[in-house]
């Protein structure tokens, strides 16, 4: 049986929530003990930052809500990974960094460094993390018929994004999978990228 806590991570259009969807169903189906969740929550403060998303609050107070969504979605991850269930999430802390820090360009020095010292501390690692690689572009192009666009979905601030994003995903708890292939190919890709990991994992704890 899989077990750990898996976030997936990608700018918009990258297919992180399909992706992430599918991956469950599959993993289900073969009798694994899966947990699918994401951020932001379906709570108080995810409805809270959704209605930020459209009245503009600022960069700074936007960061801090996902801060506060997160602490209080972590009691949950924890029950969950506690239960020896496979945690799988859709966005999670490397989003705030990536978004995040190109929102807070110019507001604090040092962006991500800023918001890494706020979060580690007290932040559940992931055991792994899976970046759907696509471009600005690409991503773009594939959510240009969604309704109600908000202020992320925009060329500069999706490149600078997913910049952020190549930059985390030095990390060795990162494995890159190409979000521009079918979306069958895609989860293959990822599931066979898990049983790798988590087995690794398990064997060495």
């Amino acid at each position: 049986m899989l077990k750990g806590f898996v976030t997936f991570e990608g700018i918009d259009g990258s297919g992180k929530s399909t992706v992430s969807r599918l991956v469950a169903e599959s993993l289900g189906k073969r009798g694994e003990k899966v947990f699918l969740t994401g951020e932001p929550t379906h709570s108080w403060l995810g409805d809270a930052i959704r209605r930020a998303y459209h009245d503009d609050v600022g960069p700074l107070a936007e960061s801090f809500l996902f801060l506060a969504d997160r602490a209080a979605h972590l009691e949950e991850i924890r029950a969950h990974l506690a239960r020896g269930e496979l945690v799988l999430c859709d966005r999670y802390a490397d989003s705030t960094y990536a978004y995040q820090a190109a929102r807070l360009e110019g507001v604090v020095e040092e962006p991500m460094a800023f918001l890494k010292g706020v979060s580690e501390p007290w932040l559940l690692p992931p055991d792994l993390t899976i970046l759907l690689r696509i471009s600005a572009e690409a991503g773009l192009a594939r959510i240009a018929d969604r309704p109600n666009r908000v202020r992320f979905e925009d060329l500069s601030l999706l490149t600078k994004v997913a910049a952020n994003y190549d930059v985390l995903a030095k990390s060795k708890r990162y494995i890159v999978v190409d979000a521009a292939k079918a979306k069958a190919a895609v989860v293959v890709d990822v599931i066979a990228a898990m049983e790798k990991r988590l087995a690794f994992a398990h064997r060495h704890r």
